[in-house]
């Protein structure tokens, strides 16, 4: 049952060293002050769970708090890079740092396992993937019924589970509300569960439907006002857009980071100097929109040209299941232009959405305000995606094969010690391998257009031919690669992937010289339309953080 405690206490009576801690949300609600006073208390080895690391991960491990990290996909939402992550798995600075990197269907599925005590989950996925290989945490079953080859994730069942939520009552009930990340599975599957809340009242109010933990499966509430800034809570406050670009620049240096953590946490008695950042770690707004300069016709840059050529392939009325970045801008494109009964789904927090300006993260507030419905992140990887529902995956990429085999995981080196490590799968693997189709948009190049992929993070058509089919994998895989030069599409028998349309203004020669292979032209390659002026004025009307792009490698 439930206690009221301070978060000091509950931090001492319940995170041990050497725990299972899963800090767990959505893009919203971040248990920030939690985080924190794990770093305070000194907390060491732990195993820090979270489905998409963001900077209290960052943190964590910058402080050396953690010995592993369970994950899909990491990043600082919107501007790039976690960088003391990357650290520790590039350099082994704090201290090495062991990585069980999964896709998010695998990572929700074995959340729900532990949440219902079993020991696994059965999945569709890993198929084709090399995240199967990396560990015991992944095995491949046959159905008894069916015959079917399936993936059993192993359960995850944390020590402790920490979330942060807008109310509690004072019996120790919870309510939350915006787009759901895992909070309910990982609180049920976790041994202790500390909620940090907005605040405590007499009367949650809570309307039928709410999600509401009772207090029977929670060991403390504590009351911490402005708990999960910089992220956003909804009702109350909205993610501090400057702290998380300030925070690209502290975390880039050991002895910058250091020094900020020691006046801000280590020294603070509590989160106060967090929720209202000084100005020096703000920074100037960013201009809304922007893109590379264009290579050829000044009416339009090339960035544009992609985006629109991506939007144009989406279909009004299908269901769409979008990746971050410039998927998520391309699909909101498609919306406000020809697709308007588009269903958008986010990729991480899904929400079906009708967003008017491309967010920065899935699940921020320009994407659940106004939604048509919101989905729960176990619903759309059980129910959706592996159910059939899902028409259409809209991904980016680090590195991408002829065959249109993606990697998100590294560059050079090997997995455990990696020259560049990449925010990770995300819901890659699941898309590629489950979403009726699968579109690709990426800046093409010679360092992501290779002839070899470091690491095959979701498959596409394998080894081509007939191998996707034979593999066990469903839908029709990628169906086109859109780039800031051309399209490319794969051949009908071969399944390599064809240069089909040239951006305007782009050779052959151009396109050839950032392919890694020895690319081939389709016989009369055509030429993209411009974009129309309709579309140019919808795209920069966008906010549209989605034009920086996927992670680069370098």
């Amino acid at each position: 049952m439930a206690r009221v405690a301070s978060l000091e206490d509950a931090v001492a009576e319940y995170v041990r060293d050497g725990d299972t801690v899963a800090l767990e949300s959505s893009a919203h609600l971040i248990p920030y002050a939690a985080g924190h006073e794990i770093i305070r208390q000194g907390r060491r080895d732990l195993t820090l769970v979270r489905l998409t690391p963001d900077l209290i991960c960052d943190q964590l491990i910058g402080m050396g708090c953690a010995q592993k990290l369970i994950f899909s996909w990491s990043g600082n939402a919107g501007v790039g890079s976690l960088h003391r992550f990357r650290d520790a798995a590039e350099n082994g600075w704090p201290r090495p740092l062991e990585l069980e990197e999964h896709g998010h269907a695998g990572m929700v599925n074995a959340y729900a396992a532990g949440a219902a005590d079993l020991p696994l989950a059965v999945v569709r996925g890993y198929v084709g993937s090399d995240l199967a290989k990396l560990g015991a945490r992944v095995r491949f079953v046959t159905c008894p019924f069916t015959g079917e080859e399936l993936a059993a994730v192993r359960s995850i069942r944390p020590d402790v589970a920490v979330i942060h939520a807008q109310k509690a009552d004072r019996r120790g009930n919870v309510l939350l509300w915006g787009a759901l990340g895992v909070q309910k599975e990982a609180t049920l599957a976790a041994e202790e569960v500390i909620v940090t809340v907005e605040e405590i009242v007499d009367d949650l109010e809570a309307w039928p439907g709410a999600c509401v933990l009772p207090a029977r499966n929670v060991s403390a509430v504590c009351p911490v006002p402005g708990g999960a800034r910089p992220s956003h809570a909804p009702g109350y406050y909205q993610r501090d857009e400057g702290f998380h670009r300030a925070w690209d620049k502290i975390a880039r240096d050991r002895e910058v980071f250091l020094a900020w953590m020691r006046r801000h946490v280590l020294d603070a008695a509590d989160d106060a100097s967090i929720r209202h950042p000084p100005p020096e770690t703000r920074l100037g707004a960013p201009p809304r929109g922007t893109t590379p300069p264009p290579r050829e016709h000044a009416a339009f840059s090339a960035t544009e040209m992609m985006t629109v050529a991506a939007a144009r392939m989406l279909e009004n009325g299908a269901v769409c299941l979008v990746g971050v970045g410039l998927p998520s801008t391309a699909a909101s494109l498609a919306r406000l232009t020809h697709a308007p009964d588009l269903v958008l789904i986010g990729e991480t927090d899904p929400t079906a959405a009708d967003p008017q300006a491309s967010p920065l993260s899935r699940g921020g507030s320009g994407q659940t305000l106004g939604a048509e419905l919101s989905i729960a992140t176990r619903e759309i990887y059980r129910y959706w995606l592996q159910g059939g529902r899902v028409d259409l995956g809209l991904v980016s990429a680090a590195q991408v094969d002829r065959f249109g085999n993606l990697n998100a995981s590294f560059v050079g080196g090997t997995y455990a010690q990696p020259r560049v490590r990449l925010p990770g799968a995300g819901g890659s693997p699941e898309i590629a391998a489950m979403a009726g189709e699968v579109l690709v948009v990426m800046r093409q190049d010679r360092r992501s257009f290779v002839d070899r992929l470091d690491f095959v993070t979701s498959a596409g058509h394998l080894r081509g031919g007939g191998a996707r089919r034979r593999g066990g994998l469903s839908g029709k895989g990628p169906t086109a690669i859109v780039t800031d030069l051309g399209i490319l599409t794969p051949d009908p028998a071969t399944k390599e992937f064809t240069l089909t349309s040239l951006h305007p203004g782009v050779s052959v020669e151009q396109v050839r010289a950032a392919t890694g292979w020895d690319l081939k032209v389709a016989p009369g390659v055509a030429t993209t339309p411009m974009p129309e002026a309709r579309e140019l004025r919808a795209l920069r009307g966008l906010a549209a953080p989605g034009l920086e792009g996927f992670g680069a490698v370098a």
